[in-house]
């Protein structure tokens, strides 16, 4: 079993995943955008140091890891949706067929599936979790309460970034992550993140 709590690992589970126009996604900060069935859009933006890197430069690097990823594991499993150097600041946008695609590309832990399918695959979901009001604001819930709820969607990723679905987040686990909207959270494994446990089941609440 995967346990979730000790190998960095953060979980969304999400309702009203729609299929989205991800390729139309724009951030300051790195995001991973997960929409239905799978397809994931990331926007990578990093600050390049110009005497090393410039926008040729970079473009034909990316384009060569793509096209050999492409040609060992199918012809559009990764594209370069945009790329672009300003001020110093690279922004890449890409799209990937597969959560599988983005995960071998990247070397990211990267799942979507039901709650079922995500027990089946080995994650225990031992962790504590806080639910996710309209607002954006979060509340107490229990382990027990989320798996009963097993057809739930969940993204469950191991990266330090951004993350955007298209639909609405119910629960979210709370070590390392805050919720930045109804659809959205940032993960910073570096943060101090606590979690309070209130009556029984490990109830709890991020505090920031």
């Amino acid at each position: 079993m995967k346990r979730l709590g000790c190998i960095g690992l953060t979980i969304m589970i999400c309702a009203g995943m729609l299929a989205g126009c991800g390729s139309s996604l724009e951030a300051d900060t790195n995001t991973v955008y997960v929409s239905k069935h799978g397809k994931v859009v990331s926007m990578d933006v990093e600050q390049l140091d110009q005497s090393y890197y410039d926008e040729t430069e970079l473009k034909e690097f990316v384009d060569s890891a793509v096209d050999e990823y492409n040609t060992e594991n199918g012809k559009n499993s990764v594209k370069v949706d945009d790329l672009t150097v300003e001020d110093g600041t690279a922004k890449l946008r890409m799209d990937y067929e597969t959560v599988d695609d983005y995960t071998a590309f990247n070397g990211v832990e990267l799942y979507e599936g039901k709650i079922v399918q995500a027990l089946a695959a080995g994650y225990d979901f031992d962790t504590d979790f806080a639910g996710v009001d309209k607002d954006g604001s979060v509340t107490g819930v229990t382990r027990e309460d989320i798996l009963a709820q097993e057809d739930l969607k969940v993204v469950i990723i191991k990266a330090n970034t951004d993350v955007k679905i298209e639909g609405k987040i119910l629960y979210v686990s709370c070590d390392n992550v805050t919720v930045t909207g109804k659809d959205s959270v940032s993960i910073n494994f570096l943060q101090s993140r606590k979690c309070l446990q209130c009556r029984t089941g490990n109830v709890c609440r991020i505090i920031n």
